[in-house]
Formats: C-alpha cells, structure tokens, sequence
C-alpha cells in the first residue's frame, strides 16, 4: 500500500479553516487506498527538511501544499530520487498547479491528483554565490521560473511583506518599481541547443520559464514554455530598460512578442548572468524566491522530477 504525505504551508494564500480541511484531505487520499498524514511547516525554509523526513519514514508520494514557494522548497528534497511529488494549489498564484491543469480548489485538486500518472520531467538547476559574489556556490532547483533584472529586485523587495500583498497591491507595487528604478545592464551568456559555442550580449532582463502561463498580468509573457521541454526557454531584453520593459509588456499583451526588436527568445542548453562591473547590483530569483545577486548560472537536469500530472494536460 502507497503512503503519502501531505506538507501543508499554513502561512499560503488566504486563511482557511485547516482544522476541516486537512482531515478532509486525508480522508481523500484514504478513500483512494494510500495511507496519508499531514505535516505543517514552522517558517520559510523548513519544507525541505519536513519533505526529506518524511521520505525517511517511508512516504512514496509527496504533496506540496501551498503556493509555488511552498512546492519550490518541497522539490528540493524530490529531484533526482523515485518519490512522487504532487502539488497541492492553496497559495496566491499558483502558476505551477494552474499549468498542470488542477482545479484551485484544494480538495478537487487532490481528486485529480489521485488518478494521476506520474511522469518524468526535466527541472532546471540555478547555481548562485551564497555570499552574494563570494566563491561558495550553491544550487536550487525550480520548476516554474528563474530570472535576473527586474523580477528579481521585485522579489527582493517583498520579502517584508509577501505574505500580506494581494494580487492588486502586488501589481501596483511592480508598476512603481518599474517606473522609479533604473536597471542596470549585465552580461549575459548562453549555448544554444544543440552548440557548443557560446555567444554574448547585454541585457537588462534575463527570464527562464519553464510554464506557459504565469497568470494575471503576466500571462502571455512566457507562452511557449513547457515543463516537458528539452530546453531551456529564455527571454532577455537589451538595453534600455525604460524602452524594453514597457516594451516586452505591451508587445505580450498584443501577441506580438516577435516584432519587439528589444526582446530576443532562444532554446539554450545553458545560460549564465554576470555584473558588468564591481558596483553592479542585480538581483536573481527563482521560482519567485530571492536568491542574492548575480552572477548566476542556470543549466537542465534531464529525467529530475517525478510529477503527478492529471491526464489530458498536452505535453508541449
């Protein structure tokens, strides 16, 4: 008989009376013949450790429950092993659980979830200097997106105060910022799929999305992206930055991403993200969590994660 883990954020999303629905999450799961407890987490960062104690104790599905942060951090301790990892949608945005189809109801998605084949899919892998330019390197895995340049300094910047910012006041906030602040140019480096050479440019944007639709506002700027891609799909932007990123907004909006002379969308192998100068301050983030400043390198790790991928979601 399979045994399952549910590792719930109590912090993600809007409040929800837990008390009802983590039995009846349980319950769910049981009616379908797997064994099933919940964990919650105590604070950022706890995930991981709470995901790998439960591999320990003999769980062979795991279910993130929470926001793509929560699933973000319960990844960590799934890629490169057997454990099943679903995703249980009860954050704010969600664009992990949207792209595979689930329902945002958290007791439907468990439903779908329950019937689901688990496939193999490629992650991508994001190194980065702990010390923000010192020579310790570290790694985090993501399924969702990566990026430097503006996204990043909107994650650094709501770090205070994430958890209390709604969907309107998160887009009033990233529009001031975009506005006020001026983003310096990097360099920034990348293989094509398929090369050997490596080519350069600048940019003033780097974004790597591993998801089609990233919602709300955002949501025609990574179409085209996919979690069964052999590549990685990457958007930058040259300079200026007050031309190109008003630019890349308006021309995905349209549909029309392929006239934005600015904007340049590649398949690559492997990507790296580097300061032009000492005093560069760009900041870098993945699946919507802070991770310093550049530089960065981001590469695929083929056949990495076993995901619970409810039928009738095309493999793009």
């Amino acid at each position: 008989m399979s045994r399952a883990t549910f590792i719930v954020n109590p912090r993600a999303g809007s409040l929800r009376d837990l008390a009802t629905l983590l039995p009846a999450m349980i319950r769910e799961l049981e009616g379908q013949g797997t064994i099933a407890n919940c964990i919650e987490t105590t604070g950022p960062n706890t995930a991981a450790a709470l995901a790998a104690k439960a591999v320990r104790e003999g769980a062979d599905t795991l279910f993130a429950c929470g926001g793509d942060g929560t699933v973000h951090e319960v990844m960590q301790g799934v890629v490169g092993t057997n454990i099943t990892l679903g995703v249980v949608p009860m954050g704010t945005a969600n664009a992990l659980a949207r792209n595979l189809g689930l329902s945002p109801d958290p007791l439907r998605a468990i439903s779908q979830l329950a019937g689901a084949p688990a496939t193999r899919i490629p992650v991508g892998r994001v190194e980065y200097s702990a010390g923000n330019g010192g020579s310790e390197l570290q790694s985090r895995y993501f399924s969702v997106l990566s990026g430097a340049g503006p996204d990043g300094a909107l994650v650094y910047s709501l770090l205070a105060g994430k958890q209390a910012l709604g969907r309107m006041a998160y887009y009033a906030h990233a529009a001031r910022l975009f506005m006020t602040r001026r983003f310096p140019p990097f360099r920034i480096s990348y293989r094509l799929t398929g090369s050997d050479c490596w080519q350069e440019d600048r940019a003033v944007s780097a974004m790597c999305a591993r998801v089609g639709d990233l919602g709300g506002l955002f949501s025609k700027l990574t179409q085209g992206s996919s979690l069964h891609s052999a590549s990685l799909r990457l958007s930058y932007l040259r300079p200026p930055g007050r031309i190109s990123l008003p630019s890349w907004f308006v021309s995905g909006q349209l549909g029309i991403h392929g006239r934005n002379p600015w904007l340049r969308t590649i398949d690559a192998d492997e990507f790296r993200c580097e300061p032009i100068g000492p005093h560069s301050n760009v900041h870098a983030q993945v699946d919507g969590e802070w991770i310093g400043r550049l530089p960065i390198s981001v590469r695929l790790v083929p056949d990495a994660l076993s995901l619970l991928i409810p039928t009738g979601i095309p493999s793009r």
